[in-house]
C-alpha cells in the first residue's frame, strides 16, 4: 500500500504541469480493469473484394478498451485492433473465395480479451483475380494493359523475360524468368509500358503483387518490341510558321527550343511557355529530317500547378507530308485552316490515372496521378485510328486543344506551359 501512494504522489508531482493526472491515473490496475471485459455482439458481415467489413456493438461496459479481431490469412495468425470508438473492424488480403473463420473480442487496458465472438467471412472476388494483365508490343519496348481492378487497389506488376526460345511451351515454372521491371498501380484501366527493350523476340511473363504478398497467375506471351529510335534533336529548328499563333511569352527565358534540349522541366526555366493565344492555337517544329513516328513523349513543367492552369489538356499532332517546306498559308477548307500537306497524325488527351469527375473536372489527384503527370505522356501514332499515324513527315505541328483551365469553358483564347517534347519513329530521308 505504502508502495501504491509513494506512486500516486510522483505521478501527481511529475503531470500536475500539465493536467495530464488522469491520463496516467488511467495506467494504475484497478478492481474493474483486472475483470474480464464482456463480449461484443455482431451486427452484420459485408464481405469485400479480398475480405469483409464486420460491424458489431459495444455492451455496457467501461472497462473496455477496444475490440479485436483474429483470424488466420495465408498460414499466418492476424490480429487488427481498433478502439473502443468504432464499431467494425475490416479483415483483408485473402487471396480467395473461401469461407474464414474470424474470432471477435473486447480487451480492457491491461490486454485482458473477453470471451470471443466467431463469425463467418467469405470474401469477393480479390483483386489479383479480377485485374487481368495482357501484354503486347510497341514501339520500343512492352505495354501492359491493367483491366478489371474495379476497387482501384494498390496493385505492383511484375514484368519477367525468358530470352530462350527453345521450347516456348513449357510450363510457366520450367522458364528462365529474369526480371525486367516492376511497375504500380492503382488504377482500373491502364497502360503501362516499359521501353528501352532490344527489338528481339523473347518470352515475357506478367504477375501482379498485392499489398499483402499474394500473387496472381502469370500470363505470358511471345512479344517483339517494335524498333525505334529517339530522332536527333540537335536537327530541330523553331519553323516560326506564319499562321503558328502559339507564340513565346520570353523568347530568352521560355525558348521554343526548350522544347527539345533534354534539360528536363523544372520550374526553374527549361520549358515554354506562350502569352495568351487563340483557343486552340499550335506551334511547329523544322524536325531537319525525314521521319516516320512512332511516338511522341511530352513533358509538363513538372511539379508546378498540375493538373491545372496552363497544363496542356488535349493535344493534336501534325505533320509534313507535302513538298518541299510548308508556307504557312490559311486554308478555307481544311481543319484548323491548315493549308494542303498537313496530315494528322493523332489526337490525345492527358490520361489521368484516378480518372476525371463525371462532368470532366479534375477534382482530387492521388499519388500515382502526381507521379504519373510529371513523368509525363507517351502519345502513339497508331495507324488504326489515325489514317496518316505513319506516314513520313518533315515538320511535326504541335495543337494545343485545351489546357485544365479553358477545358469545357467558352474561352476563346488560352495559355500554355509544357517541358518538352521528344518525337520517336523511323529515320527514312
Amino acid at each position: 500500500m505504502k508502495k501504491h501512494i509513494l506512486f500516486i504522489v510522483a505521478l501527481v508531482m511529475f503531470s500536475a504541469c500539465d493536467g495530464r493526472l488522469d491520463d496516467y491515473l488511467r495506467l494504475i490496475p484497478s478492481g474493474d480493469d483486472a475483470k474480464t471485459p464482456s463480449p461484443v455482439t455482431i451486427s452484420s458481415v459485408t464481405n469485400t473484394p479480398g475480405g469483409a467489413v464486420i460491424k458489431f456493438s459495444y455492451p455496457d461496459d467501461d472497462n473496455i478498451r477496444g475490440a479485436i479481431a483474429t483470424y488466420v490469412r495465408n498460414g499466418s495468425a492476424i490480429s487488427t485492433k481498433v478502439s473502443r470508438y468504432v464499431d467494425s473492424l475490416v479483415v483483408e488480403g485473402f487471396a480467395d473465395m473461401d469461407s474464414h473463420e474470424v474470432k471477435i473480442s473486447s480487451f480492457n487496458v491491461n490486454e485482458t480479451l473477453s470471451e470471443s465472438r466467431s463469425v463467418t467471412v467469405t470474401p469477393l472476388l480479390p483483386p489479383i483475380m479480377s485485374a487481368k494483365p495482357t501484354l503486347m508490343e510497341t514501339f520500343g519496348g512492352v505495354k501492359i494493359l491493367i483491366e478489371g481492378n474495379e476497387h482501384k487497389a494498390d496493385l505492383a506488376v511484375c514484368l519477367l523475360r525468358d530470352e530462350d526460345l527453345s521450347d516456348a511451351g513449357k510450363p510457366v515454372g520450367d522458364m528462365k524468368w529474369v526480371e525486367v521491371t516492376t511497375l504500380f498501380t492503382a488504377s482500373n484501366d491502364i497502360k503501362l509500358t516499359r521501353r528501352n527493350l532490344e527489338p528481339v523476340e523473347a518470352l515475357y511473363g506478367v504477375y501482379l503483387r498485392d499489398h499483402w504478398g499474394n500473387i496472381s497467375d502469370t500470363t505470358v506471351a511471345l512479344v517483339t518490341p517494335v524498333a525505334e529510335d529517339k530522332l536527333n534533336h540537335n536537327k530541330f529548328s523553331d519553323a516560326s510558321l506564319e499562321d503558328d499563333n502559339c507564340k513565346t511569352a520570353n523568347a530568352s527565358y521560355y525558348p521554343v527550343k526548350a522544347l527539345w534540349d533534354d534539360s528536363g522541366a523544372s520550374a526553374a526555366g527549361h520549358f515554354f511557355a506562350s502569352d495568351y493565344a487563340p483557343r486552340p492555337c499550335w506551334l511547329t517544329i523544322n524536325l531537319g529530317q525525314k521521319a516516320q513516328l512512332s511516338r511522341v513523349h511530352t513533358l509538363p513543367r513538372i511539379d508546378y500547378n498540375i493538373w491545372s492552369n496552363a497544363h496542356p489538356r488535349d493535344f493534336e499532332f501534325w505533320g509534313w507530308t507535302g513538298e518541299g517546306a510548308p508556307a504557312g498559308a490559311f486554308s478555307l477548307v481544311n481543319e484548323h485552316g491548315f493549308e494542303d500537306g498537313w496530315v494528322l497524325l493523332g489526337r490525345f488527351t492527358q490520361y489521368k490515372p484516378s480518372g476525371y469527375e463525371e462532368d470532366g473536372s479534375v477534382g482530387s489527384y492521388t499519388a500515382e496521378d502526381r507521379e504519373y503527370f510529371n513523368s509525363g505522356n507517351d502519345f502513339e501514332f497508331d495507324s488504326d485510328q489515325w489514317e496518316h499515324a505513319n506516314d513520313a513527315v518533315t515538320y511535326l505541328r504541335v495543337v494545343f486543344v485545351d489546357n485544365f483551365q479553358t477545358y469545357n469553358s467558352e474561352a476563346t483564347s488560352m495559355a500554355v506551359q509544357i517541358g518538352e517534347i521528344t518525337p520517336y519513329g523511323k529515320v527514312v530521308e
